[in-house]
């Protein structure tokens, strides 16, 4: 996607280079190479130049890229850089049409146009007009035309042209010239004034527009980060690679609701500890052992002689002591001392040991789940506490069927129903936003709901899901017909019907028709830790 965007950039730069209408061709080729120098430093080696618009569009170009946490942006996302320079191009083009195609001397510059193609013989009769006109508009000290009044009056002498010498014509031809070219010099110069004027708003007010992105961007990044977080996304991978500044009018409605967005992070935050089921498991380890250890008793080597009272070891050195009756008493003190020179052996043999301890294990618990289908009502009942409780026990049951590999197919209803295929939620923003978009308006209605997650039950997909409504169920009752059909599916496809319910005002008829059913006050304290702890049993459940 990188080298695409490489190529489509490239192609950009040639075309704006050959058919810009900005300034001339070289002029373009310079500016495309300073702004190619924004994202590769001295990768040209631009010239500096005097012209004027060029210069603006150079310091223009600075002033954009100086916008903090633009460059930050274009670093980690290459479809957003390429928008940003297509968008400079064109925005570069755009004003320079603008404003030199528009300013407040258009009639003054077509006077001059017109008396800069008038025929000598007409400029004679007329000649008292030009004078007056400028003085009107200029002041002496920046066109003296009383100068050229008296120049114009001392060099004709007649109307007709014919009348004229060579020497007068040649004269107010030069007069003509002058008073011309300094005319031009001054409307140009007024011109340019308006216009670099017209350039700086221009400027302005297109950083303006992309520091606005840059905040709101960045803004939504960290509404979005305490979700990506739960989800254990990584914000700098491909969930936000193909987004643009685009996607900051899709999620208008996240960025207005920020403080309610945030309340829901801050809920998810306080559910964090439920988020991976564990089991605890307590289990006998036995340790055997097999070491060889030193046997005096072994009698297979002579390592060496010590001291002792073993007759059967002694030296016959010893011995000879018995031989004389003067050094027998001197034998039987060194046997009682038990200082007799003795041989010493050494042999090993192999002894093994068992040993046993307890040991307590965590680990992850490992089910082989199928899918599941939540719907959840976004009634006007729901609005409030009860609509937070709906939509962060949803992430949460989400998240855990992202970390088992589930599907999980979404339905959001009230007189009506949206749905939503979770799938492939961890990559993609796009998902979620349209989660936390979920407007709480209307009646309820779950009869559509459950008519819409029975029919995924015939889809491959999800044949073997179960299904779990989170309501505050204030509702009437189930059409007859989707009664029958929950029934026929929890008894010939095991199909497992939960129900969260949410507050104290329950239609228990409806209840009595789901396998299981949870039901919380979210006016009760500890609302949060209760959930936590139905968190598991759902997930034993589904």
């Amino acid at each position: 996607m990188i080298v695409d965007i490489h190529k489509e950039l490239e192609e950009e730069y040639n075309r704006f280079i050959e058919f810009g209408g900005l300034l001339d061709r070289k002029m373009r080729r310079y500016l495309v190479q300073y702004l190619q120098n924004k994202f590769d430093p001295d990768r040209h080696i631009v010239p500096e130049l005097k012209d004027k618009y060029y210069r603006y569009f150079e310091d223009a170009l600075d002033d954009i890229f100086l916008i903090e946490g633009l460059q930050d942006i274009l670093q980690q996302n290459s479809s957003i850089k390429k928008r940003v320079i297509l968008d400079t191009i064109y925005w570069m083009k755009k004003s320079y049409k603008d404003v030199r195609t528009k300013h407040p001397y258009e009639d003054e510059q077509q006077r001059l146009s017109s008396w800069s193609i008038t025929p000598m013989k007409a400029f004679l009769k007329r000649r008292q007009a030009l004078p007056i006109y400028l003085s009107s508009i200029y002041r002496r000290d920046e066109l003296d035309t009383q100068f050229y009044k008296v120049k114009f009056d001392a060099v004709i002498s007649s109307d007709d042209i014919e009348q004229l010498s060579a020497e007068d014509r040649k004269q107010l031809d030069l007069l003509v010239d002058d008073i011309l070219a300094k005319w031009d010099a001054l409307l140009y110069a007024k011109i340019l004034v308006f216009q670099l004027e017209k350039f700086k708003e221009e400027k302005e007010a297109y950083i303006d527009f992309l520091n606005q992105k840059v905040v709101e961007y960045n803004k939504l990044r960290d509404i979005v980060e305490p979700f990506s977080e739960y989800f254990g996304w990584d914000l700098s991978r491909k969930l936000w690679k193909k987004t643009s500044f685009d996607l900051i009018e899709s999620y208008r409605n996240l960025l207005d609701d920020e403080d309610s967005v945030r309340q829901l992070a801050d809920l998810l935050g306080s559910m964090r500890e439920a988020e991976i089921e564990m089991e605890e498991e307590t289990f006998e380890k036995t340790i055997i052992k097999q070491e060889w250890v030193k046997d005096e008793m072994l009698k297979s080597e002579i390592v060496g002689v010590d001291s002792s009272d073993r007759l059967t070891d002694m030296l016959s050195s010893e011995a000879g002591l018995l031989s004389d009756s003067d050094t027998e008493s001197y034998f039987l003190k060194k046997y009682a001392d038990k200082k007799l020179l003795t041989f010493r052996y050494e042999d090993k043999r192999l002894v093994k040991s068992v040993d046993h301890i307890m040991e307590v294990n965590q680990r992850v618990k490992q089910k082989e789940k199928g899918p599941f289908i939540v719907c959840v009502d976004t009634s006007e009942s729901m609005d409030g506490t009860p609509e937070k409780i709906a939509k962060v026990m949803t992430m949460a049951i989400l998240k855990m069927s992202m970390n088992q590999n589930r599907r999980a197919f979404l339905i959001n209803f009230s007189t009506g129903i949206q749905t939503l295929d979770l799938y492939n939620i961890a990559d993609s923003i796009d998902e979620i936003a349209a989660f936390l978009k979920m407007s709480f308006y209307g009646g309820t209605d779950a009869t559509l709901a459950l008519y819409e997650a029975l029919k995924q039950l015939d889809r491959a997909d999800y044949e073997d899901a179960d299904i779990l409504m989170v309501s505050d169920f204030i509702m009437y009752k189930l059409g007859e017909d989707v009664k029958q059909q929950i029934s026929h599916y929890q008894i010939n496809r095991n199909t497992q019907f939960h129900a969260l319910a949410i507050g104290d005002q329950v239609n228990n008829e409806v209840l009595n028709y789901f396998d299981t059913n949870w039901q919380y006050n979210p006016k009760e304290k500890g609302i949060i830790r209760a959930l936590s702890r139905g968190l598991k049993d759902i997930g034993d459940r589904m």
